[in-house]
């Protein structure tokens, strides 16, 4: 393959097929351009690739040959952290081109290794690891989880028809958010604040926060702009809906307070537990979970006993990303595979979407008076 004898348009369609399928399940940009160029360049080319949120375009010339090609659209993006092992593990294999394009058909055309109630129950426990994480008493933690398995059924099935991802995120926040507070009404006495906060956060579009960020830093300033303003966008989309959620249950959201913190042995157990849950949304793979726990007990614990020590959110959530990330690295140079598998589920939990939504809350209250 190394002498450029495959033709430039089998390896084009093949290095883009491998680029959009690593895009559409959640890769950042640089680790899409490094598998594409390496894929390329083992077949004698050379690679000039340019990626946007919609899609790339790729041309591979050697001295004999070129072809330029253009991508297909991307309607959206998912997270599928075993796709992108799978793709990983492709992209470096020494098989033909044909035996790469049959393997890359594998990974488009595979469902999820976990059944959907097993995604729900786990999303449900989640909602109210977070629920808990937050300060909720019981019976908020209770009407959480119902909240995080009617979020995750919602999501399954808007996803199946292939509907706008911000569209769904708004009507799944608003209809979530009516179920928190109607059924905290069964609790007087207790504010649905916390339901709909948790409502909002396990739709929260984490990873292309974190991916946006990596891509700006890393360079790709057009890439991180438009994942961080698509990322922006669907926040407010769950803002407006919890906020109409909360209108219609005539139960304001209260914007003032701060989460209360736990204990430092609570709030590591409770986030290794809520770290499982995003691990079967993200697809991971069984024999990885126990790295995701570890990275989400490690990073939100260690946040909590900073905080407890006096020091900020940010400088906390900051150390505590730092650690996690680092052991997602050793984890994953021992099994081969990219570190993102590990992280993801881990960190996205810190990421504080309470204030941006109490932000949201805020402005539009500002608005309607």
């Amino acid at each position: 393959m190394s002498d450029g004898s495959v033709p430039a348009g089998v390896i084009a369609h093949v290095a883009l097929r491998l680029g959009r399928l690593m895009l559409a399940k959640g890769a950042d940009t640089q680790l899409i351009e490094g598998k594409v160029k390496a894929l390329v360049g083992r077949a004698g080319y050379d690679t000039h690739l340019l990626i946007w949120p919609e899609g790339l375009l790729l041309t591979v010339d050697n001295d004999a040959s070129f072809r330029t090609k253009l991508g297909h659209g991307i309607a959206g993006m998912t997270v599928d952290m075993g796709a992108l092992m799978r793709l990983d593990h492709i992209a470096r294999a020494n098989g033909d081109m044909a035996q790469i394009d049959q393997a890359l058909s594998g990974v488009e055309t595979a469902h999820g290794r976990y059944p959907a109630w097993l995604v729900v129950l786990g999303m449900g426990i989640t909602a109210a690891c977070l629920a808990r994480l937050f300060g909720g008493e019981a019976p908020v933690v209770v009407v959480s989880a119902v909240v995080g398995a009617v979020s995750t059924l919602l999501r399954q099935r808007l996803g199946a028809w292939h509907a706008n991802p911000i569209a769904s995120a708004f009507v799944i926040a608003l209809l979530t958010g009516l179920v928190g507070a109607v059924g905290m009404r069964a609790f007087p006495g207790v504010s649905p604040a916390l339901c709909l906060v948790t409502a909002g956060m396990i739709l929260t579009p984490g990873v292309p926060l974190i991916n946006g960020v990596r891509d700006a830093l890393a360079g790709h300033i057009g890439m991180g702009v438009g994942r961080l303003a698509i990322a922006a966008i669907t926040v407010v989309a769950i803002t407006f809906g919890l906020f109409l959620a909360a209108l219609f249950a005539s139960d304001p959201f209260p914007v003032g307070g701060t989460p209360q913190s736990l204990s430092v042995i609570e709030d590591v157990l409770v986030a290794g537990l809520g770290a499982v849950g995003f691990a079967l949304l993200f697809n991971v793979p069984a024999w990885a979970i126990w790295a995701c726990i570890l990275c989400g007990m490690s990073g939100h614990g260690l946040r909590t006993a900073l905080s407890h020590a006096g020091w900020s959110l940010a400088s906390g959530s900051l150390v505590g990303a730092a650690v996690a990330a680092l052991i997602a690295r050793i984890v994953a140079r021992q099994f081969d595979v990219p570190p993102v598998v590990f992280a993801f589920p881990g960190i996205v939990a810190m990421i504080p979407g309470s204030f941006a939504f109490r932000a949201g809350v805020g402005a539009l209250a500002i608005m309607q008076a």
